[in-house]
């Protein structure tokens, strides 16, 4: 079984109104899309895991929600200070009716979370035969700029690395990697990624540090078993 890893950048009228959200401001960084319902034909249930400067962002965020016409309900369950899980039911009409074609509308497998950025883009992963993975990238709208981020045989011990990693040091990789604290020339520092993250200098290396050992450590398993 292959996969490959697609971003699909949006023109700004083909975007759901809480990805243009995303994209207008600059509290909230990303939506991670981590499950969805589609059994109910008038309406799709989705669950998301949104990141960013919550302090600062949330309640724009939770007002953006209140003016999108076909979101029917929602619920917000606070994490921590950098993200909260909000679970919505939305009618299945627009950008939820091309969402539940996208994720029901074909043999291969998606890989959830599907990433939402910042930028206007969608990062999602599929899985399926080679044939059918290339159909769908040959039939995706010409409008829709898209690139191929991975190609490759499916390995489930590589998605393991990321969920072995804790809420909060996934959390804080993913602001060092956002401020270009891995870029090569190095863009960013441990201070800049406290200073982000609202905690000391001190804390912010450690997390950094435990995180970067275990994905060394997970590396070096998988090493020795091949």
């Amino acid at each position: 079984m292959r996969y490959l890893q697609l971003q699909i950048r949006f023109p700004p009228e083909a975007r759901h109104p809480m990805h243009q959200f995303l994209v207008e401001q600059d509290s909230i960084q990303r939506a991670y899309l981590r499950h969805w319902n589609f059994s109910t034909p008038e309406y799709v249930t989705t669950l998301l895991h949104v990141v960013g400067n919550i302090e600062k962002g949330r309640e724009e965020y939770l007002a953006a929600l209140d003016v999108v016409e076909t979101i029917q309900e929602y619920d917000v369950t606070p994490v921590d200070d950098r993200s909260f899980y909000v679970y919505i039911r939305e009618s299945a009409h627009g950008f939820a009716s091309r969402l539940r074609a996208l994720l029901t509308d074909t043999e291969l497998l998606i890989v959830p979370p599907i990433e939402y950025g910042s930028d206007g883009e969608m990062l999602f992963e599929i899985a399926g035969e080679q044939e059918a993975l290339q159909g769908l990238v040959a039939n995706l709208p010409e409008h829709l700029s898209v690139s191929v981020n991975r190609l490759g045989e499916y390995d489930a011990y590589r998605e393991s690395q990321v969920t072995a990693l804790t809420g909060r040091q996934e959390e804080v990789l993913d602001v060092a990697r956002d401020l270009g604290y891995y870029e090569i020339p190095r863009q960013a520092s441990v201070r800049d990624v406290a200073d982000e993250l609202g905690c000391s200098k001190s804390t912010a290396a450690d997390h950094l540090r435990k995180a970067e050992a275990r994905l060394v450590s997970l590396y070096e398993d998988r090493s020795t078993t091949k």
